[in-house]
């Protein structure tokens, strides 16, 4: 019957969605939360609330100090280890190699000198857990070279070979509690506790006495925060702040009024397996433009985050990976440090994933300043700006929140950043620290060593298959009458409809784009192939100014020219 016949022609209004620019995943370890699950955090959120203290509320706090005015950002808790470590051993002499192993569950400064050369079993070593400043007993080396320090958990274990007097192997052990250095005559306390945040701690003791009588102060941030003056608790114990550590004052004898305790906390942190198994939830329910991981990685964890971006673009889900490096251990200068990650970084390298090296302190919205990595300060920039931007633009200001290192130099950032590393710097007449090139661990071969195309081309990429999919099984046309391709017309115009929008976004994310679908294809058999081309913005990345002097009148003044 005849009748008048309604129909929604959808698909027509220009819209091109497929843009995630400004959301991102932070993983990281906190002392709340349910491990593996997603909270949607706004600026407003309660964090510790939520998610209590460590690493990665530290981090949100850097986000949201960075992140411009409405950025979406889900953070997902992640099961934390002791953030004890040792270090690597440090040879002195010509004799054979030593390498360490096990759980630190003591600090120790430990030294093994060679007292007598010769070969394991017949050479002879004394033992310094204090740095040198007392020695164990002459002891032969063990035929296995295993030697025990003390009860640290440690393992020294020396390489076959003939041993060299006088040769010295030393590595640094820590727990997550710091050998408590003390100044004045008073005696001693101890420390107890999980630690479940980083911290800078000292304790000054205002007026002498004993248990509830004497008074100190105590700080989080090595001295830039005091808190108020109290009274020593008639048990002696003084919680830590929310770190949870514990200080315990002896019963006797008393304290002595002007003495002061230092001691470091390092925070808990994450294992690569636990993080990637944390991530796999909210990843298949939140799609991101990229994921932060904080805490400290090495290169075994880099390569595990770049196979799971290989994984998120296969599954036409571009995603990048933002992480930091750990900082410099107790003894270890910057020089040693700068060369330590620059060793890391050798024979890795990865298109999709970016290794932060910029650390120092950072004022957050607590009033503590804490020295810690500067990824979250980064990660919050890059959630603030458009796609083609460099973080490190001058113009949009310096990163007001830290301050680097005294003796960090730019012989250091230069070397870090041309090893791929994303670092911060100084520029001589400005004050504060500044980006430098937001740097991606691509061989420098690549087209993808800046986050910034990176993120250009993750955009145009997830909006133009959007845009392509309209055309899944659509009628293809013929293609050798005139005009007569209509559905290959139609893909064409809708991918760039979707580029558009990065061409014509205020401001421009690209300077053009070039869409070509070849003559000739078998689109039969194997499907149709279109061609890309991503006209990008260029970054300005040195600028050289030629000055010359002249006098004015002069057959060279250019105003008589």
């Amino acid at each position: 019957m005849g009748d008048v016949l309604e129909y929604l022609v959808d698909g027509t209004s220009g819209l091109a969605p497929g843009g995630v620019e400004g959301a991102c995943i932070v993983a990281g370890v906190c002392s709340l939360g349910e491990v593996g699950k997603g909270y949607l955090l706004g600026k407003s959120s309660d964090l510790e609330g939520l998610l209590g203290v460590g690493p990665l509320t530290d981090r949100l706090r850097d986000i949201f100090a960075t992140g411009g005015q409405n950025p979406v950002v889900i953070a997902v808790p992640v099961t934390g280890l002791s953030g004890g470590y040792y270090t690597n051993v440090e040879h002195t002499g010509t004799g054979p190699e030593a390498i360490v192993s096990g759980s630190p569950v003591e600090n120790a400064d430990a030294i093994v000198k060679i007292t007598l050369g010769g070969e394991l079993g017949t050479a002879k070593y004394k033992l310094s857990e204090d740095g040198g400043e007392t020695w164990g007993t002459e002891t032969i080396t063990p035929v296995n070279g295993q030697i025990t320090i003390g009860t640290t958990g440690i393992t020294m274990i020396l390489e076959a070979g003939t041993h060299v007097l006088d040769d010295e192997y030393a590595t640094t052990i820590r727990t997550s509690i710091g050998p408590v250095s003390h100044v004045g005559t008073g005696p001693d306390i101890t420390v107890d506790g999980t630690v479940k945040a980083a911290a800078d701690v000292q304790m000054k003791v205002v007026s002498g006495g004993g248990r509830n009588t004497g008074t100190y102060q105590l700080t989080v941030d090595g001295g830039d925060n005091w808190g108020a003056v109290r009274t020593i608790p008639v048990d002696g114990l003084i919680a830590v702040g929310s770190t949870g550590v514990t200080i315990t004052v002896p019963a006797s004898p008393d304290m002595v009024t002007g003495d002061t305790y230092s001691f470091e906390l390092i925070p808990p942190v994450p294992s690569i397996s636990a993080v990637m198994t944390a991530l796999e939830q909210p990843l298949s329910l939140y799609d991101v433009e990229f994921v932060y991981v904080a805490g400290p990685s090495d290169s075994a964890d880099w390569a595990s985050m770049g196979a799971k971006a290989d994984e998120l673009w296969n599954a036409h889900r571009p995603t990048f990976f933002l992480c930091e490096t750990r900082l410099p251990y107790d003894n270890e200068d910057l020089d040693d440090w700068t060369a330590a990650m620059i060793e890391e970084q050798q024979g890795f390298a990865h298109r999709f994933v970016s290794v932060c090296a910029a650390f120092g302190e950072v004022s957050d919205t607590t009033g503590k300043r804490v020295t810690r990595s500067w990824a979250g300060l980064e990660a919050g920039r890059l959630l603030s700006i458009p796609v083609m931007r460099a973080t490190g633009r001058v113009r949009d200001g310096g990163i007001s929140q830290g301050s680097l290192p005294d003796d960090f130099t730019e012989a250091m950032q230069q070397q870090l950043e041309t090893n791929r590393f994303a670092t911060a710097r100084h520029y001589a007449g400005l004050n504060s620290a500044y980006w430098g090139d937001a740097k991606t661990m691509a061989d420098v071969t690549s087209d993808y060593q800046y986050i910034e195309v990176v993120r250009t081309v993750f955009k145009a990429v997830r909006k133009a298959r959007i845009a392509a999919l309209k055309s899944m099984y659509d009628e293809a046309g013929d293609p050798l009458m005139e005009g007569g391709a209509s559905g290959l017309n139609y893909l064409k115009a809708n991918i760039e409809t979707a580029l558009n929008t990065l061409k014509a976004a205020v401001p421009q994310e690209l300077a053009d784009y070039v869409v070509t679908i070849p003559d000739g294809q078998d689109i039969v058999n194997n499907g149709v192939a279109v061609e890309m081309e991503l006209i990008g913005i260029p970054i300005i990345r040195s600028i050289k100014l030629y000055a010359s002097y002249i006098y004015a009148g002069s057959s060279f003044d250019p105003r008589l020219q």
